[in-house]
Formats: C-alpha cells, sequence, structure tokens
C-alpha cells in the first residue's frame, strides 16, 4: 500500500535544490502528523533553496500539525495545503515568511471542475 506522507517526504529530501525556495533564505519545519496516538515527526530544513529532510521531534522555526489522513491528501495532491489550514484540517504556528514558502513544497491545488471544463462553469 502506498505510503503518500513518507513518499513525500522522501521526495523532499531527494529533491535537493529548488529554486522556488530561494526567498525564505534559511529556515525550517517541522511537520507533526499524527495517526492513532502516534504522531510522525519530520524536519524540513531549507537555506538558499536547498533542502533536507530528517526525522526530528524538536526544532523547527514553524510547526504544521495534521492528522495523517489529512496530510496524505496533501502530499498526493488530492487537498490542497492551505485550504486544510483555513478549514482548521492543519495548523500552523511559527514565523509567517516561512509558511508562505512552505506551501511551495506541494502539489498545486486540485483542478476544479469549472477549470476542467474550460473556465465557465458550465
Amino acid at each position: 500500500m502506498a505510503d503518500a506522507t513518507r513518499d513525500f517526504f522522501h521526495s523532499l529530501a531527494r529533491r535537493g535544490h529548488d529554486p522556488r525556495l530561494k526567498a525564505i533564505g534559511a529556515g525550517s519545519v517541522r511537520f507533526d502528523v499524527s495517526r492513532g496516538g502516534q504522531v510522525d515527526h519530520w524536519l524540513v530544513r531549507i537555506g538558499d533553496g536547498d533542502v533536507t529532510v530528517s526525522e526530528e521531534s524538536t526544532g523547527g522555526d514553524a510547526v504544521v500539525r495534521a492528522d495523517r489522513a489529512v496530510f496524505d491528501r496533501i502530499a498526493s495532491g488530492e487537498a490542497y495545503f492551505l485550504t486544510t489550514v483555513l478549514r482548521g484540517e492543519a495548523t500552523v504556528e511559527g514565523t509567517p515568511r516561512i509558511f508562505a514558502v512552505i506551501r511551495r513544497l506541494f502539489p498545486p491545488p486540485p483542478a476544479s471542475g469549472a477549470r476542467r471544463r474550460g473556465g465557465d462553469g458550465a
């Protein structure tokens, strides 16, 4: 069975350098992903566009918390990160500038039905 969350973090680790993240300068985000009373921790460090990932339970200039089912949807592109935060399905604490950049780590938002039909809403 596929593990969207683990696959997402492993793909970030393989990414290495992402020029879209240069704007952040340097910073880190810890993701606390919970399921059944267990919490997996992923620390993503960004420095001048370079990305490293480790499984650490401390640190982070910002912390994102979400249930595993929610994060699996985000990681697979079925749900948009910002939308889940606005709905209260995921929470973010910490430095706002990092939050503005970390959303770039995730797949783009799913296309709406209107966009798939040409944007006229019909």
